[in-house]
Order: structure tokens, then sequence, then C-alpha cells
């Protein structure tokens, strides 16, 4: 049985794009040249001597594609995209992955590697497995990515930059290729974590399936007590809006995802049901100040364990006004000190009165450099505590 982790999540490093000139996959077919595909092909294509990457898309898409740099040629017929290609990536929607999986290792060269960026992998290792005259090799893939702007106009060569990048290889998978694809994944900018398919699926459940089913529960519940008060609706601010965001994005992002890994998302609703139960328990018996420090203790793990070089200290906390341009503002003033922002997000959302958000920098004494700037400029800025 393979190891679940490939290597210490603590000693995980990038290379030198130098060491990377010659690519481990000099042909590369980028199947669905979409946000993930056409954000592979741009970081792809970044790259010093990395060969040719060929696209698989719409014909609209393909000319976008190309227009924007992501890959070198375009091509509609399928057979003919991954026809000597070395990687093969299935960078397209679960339901359409399942579906062009088994002919995908039957059509590309024998020595090639099929992988995809999809986030349930057990049905497609299961899938792989099962597919007669298969002549490709399947990794699955799954870069912890991504932008609720979906297609090739929203593509980022820097959309993988330090987010983990999980692997799940057969155990059969030779070492040469995990190697090779690990380093396709550090080229991208990402660290990649070798893991189990089925252990995956049991991690995303917990980690990202199961939230969203919360966040359609919250939303449900709310406008429930919205039709008797309407005021639930209009005061579903703040705390709300940023725990239920993801009810917010399409059907088709999560649907089928959440359908395939039904068995792993069941098992784990139940278990979140009893800590809930329990969470309960403790409010009556006036101990929340111990589910408080449980979770506080947790989330100040969550905040020290970044991937790779991050600085668990460089985070703001920054305090915006409603008024137009005030986001740009931030970043203009820190761009003109050649200060780089690493991340940007809100985390609470004021009516008609702004909202606060974290700006993430790459190093503490950036932060502290960023922090004396904005303070400067009348922002109200704190480093996260």
């Amino acid at each position: 049985m393979q190891e679940n982790i490939s290597e210490s999540l603590d000693t995980l490093t990038l290379p030198s794009p130098l060491e990377l000139m010659t690519g481990e996959f000099p042909h590369t077919a980028i199947i669905g040249v979409g946000l993930m595909g056409g954000s592979i092909g741009l970081r792809t294509k970044a790259m010093v001597h990395v060969g040719l990457v060929v696209g698989h898309d719409l014909p609209e898409v393909l000319d976008e594609a190309l227009q924007r740099g992501a890959i070198d040629r375009g091509v509609g017929d399928l057979a003919e995209a991954v026809a000597d290609a070395d990687l093969v990536v299935l960078a397209v929607p679960l339901e359409e992955a399942l579906k062009l999986l088994p002919t995908v290792l039957r059509i590309a060269p024998a020595e090639a590697v099929v992988t995809d960026t999809c986030p349930v992998k057990a049905e497609l290792m299961q899938l792989a497995r099962q597919t007669d005259n298969a002549r490709a090799t399947y990794v699955g893939g799954h870069p912890l990515a991504g932008s609720d702007r979906l297609g090739i106009a929203n593509a980022d060569a820097n959309l993988f930059e330090s987010a983990y990048y999980l692997l799940t290889p057969r155990a059969e998978t030779p070492p040469a290729i995990r190697e090779s694809l690990s380093w396709w994944v550090r080229m991208l900018g990402a660290y990649p974590i070798v893991l189990e398919p089925e252990l995956h699926d049991r991690i995303m459940a917990v980690t990202s399936h199961v939230p969203f089913v919360v966040a359609l529960a919250l939303s449900l519940w709310v406008a429930r007590q919205s039709g008797e008060q309407p005021l639930h609706a209009k005061l579903a601010t703040g705390n709300f809006q940023c725990m239920t965001a993801s009810a917010g994005l399409p059907l088709a992002v999560w649907e089928s995802v959440v359908r395939v890994n039904r068995a792993e998302v069941e098992k784990a609703l139940t278990e979140f049901a009893a800590v809930l139960d329990e969470c309960a328990a403790q409010l009556r018996a006036g101990k929340i100040a111990e589910l408080w420090q449980q979770a506080y203790a947790f989330q100040r793990r969550l905040s020290r364990e970044r991937p790779g070089d991050w600085d668990a200290n460089c985070e703001l906390v920054v305090t915006a006004p409603d008024r137009p341009g005030a986001i740009a503002q931030i970043a203009g003033l820190l761009a003109a000190h050649s200060i780089g922002i690493r991340d940007i997000h809100m985390i609470y959302v004021r009516e008609r009165r702004g909202g606060t958000m974290c700006v993430v920098l790459h190093s503490r004494v950036e932060a502290r450099r960023a922090m004396d700037i904005l303070l400067l400029n009348g922002f109200s800025v704190r480093m996260k505590d």
C-alpha cells in the first residue's frame, strides 16, 4: 500500500525554474482549456523550453486560448489532440472526465501519463482500473485552487502558486511517473501531496463537500425563517454571508461532485450532526468557553500550517470604507512601494459601511511595511492574531 503523504509538509520546497527548463513532459495535451486548463497552459508556456502545448475544446475557447498564449495549437479532434502527447490533462468537469477517461487511456500513447483536475478521485481510479486495452497510465490530480469566475478569460498563470496539489497514483504506478508528475506540479508553482484516492475523497468530504451542504442548510433555514420574519433575510450579512457563499455558486459546480462522493459525504454529515449535538449539550451546560478553546486552538494551528514558505505572521486585517476604488487604492499603495499581495479576501461585510478584509503578504517584514503605509494613508489596519 502506498504512503498517504509523499513527504513532510514542513519540508516541501519549490525548485528553481532553471531546474525545470527541459520539462518533464515536452508534449502536453490539455483537454478543456477553461479556468483550470487555461491556467495550466499559461503557467507551462511561461516556463522556458517547455515544448508543445496542445488544447482541445470548443473552437471559440481555443481561439481565445491561442490569443492569450495558453496553448501553441488548438485541435477539435480528441484523438489528434492526444496523439504523441507525453502528458494529457483532463481539465474538465467531473461528469465529462468520467466519460472521457476510458477513451483517452486507450488512444493516448503507451508511454503517456493521463491526469485530471477533478475534486473526486476514487471513482475515476476505479474506472481507470476497469478500462480494457488501456495504453496510458492514469494518475489522479486535484489542485486545491480555483476561482468563482470560470472560463479561459479568467485563467491565471499564478492560479496554483503555493497551493497544495493532490496526486492519487495507483500503488503499482512506477516511481518514475510519480516523480515526473510531482516535478510538473512544482513547475506549476504548487506543492504535491501523494495520497490514496479513498483517503482523498474522505478528506474532501469533510473539508469541502460537507461545508457546501452546511451552506445549503443554513441558507434554507434562514430562508424559511425569513418567510415568517423578513428581517432575517435583511440582516443575514457578515458571518452568514461568509459561511454560505458556496451556496451561491452554480449548481453545476457541486452537483456531480456531491453525487459521486455521496457515500463519504453522508458519513461525514452523520459525524458532523453528532458534533452539533455535542455543541448543543455544551451550550446547555454553560461550557461555551471549552468549545471556543478547542476551535480557537485549531484555527491557530491552521494559520501556521500553510504550504511551503508561507509565513503565518504576514496577514493584515484592513477595514475598507464603502467607497468606489477602496480596494484598488489599497493595492495601488502597496504596489507603489513594491510590496506584492499574495492573497486578498473579504472576511466581514457591513451593509453600506464597507467591510473588513484579510490582506496576505509574502513575509512578516513586508506585512509590517504595508501596515505602516496603510496607517499613514488613513486605513484602519492591524496584524491578524
